[in-house]
């Protein structure tokens, strides 16, 4: 049931640390090994990276 929650957790979007905390670990590699990364967080990382990378501006004038 652990290992779900964490992972249940990791796709709605709570950080690692945040799940580390909620399971009492005291390591984040404990953490890291209960929550599994799925497709659905896989797909919400490249969004998000997309939408960074894609609002990225660089002025080249103030540089």
């Amino acid at each position: 049931m652990r290992h779900s929650l964490a992972t249940h957790l990791l796709e709605q979007g709570l950080s690692l640390r945040h799940i580390q905390a909620l399971l009492g670990h005291s390591s984040p590699t404990t953490t890291a090994r209960y929550a599994h990364l799925t497709d659905i967080t896989e797909q919400a990382t490249l969004e998000t990276l997309n939408r960074l990378v894609g609002s990225l501006q660089v002025d080249l004038k103030k540089v």
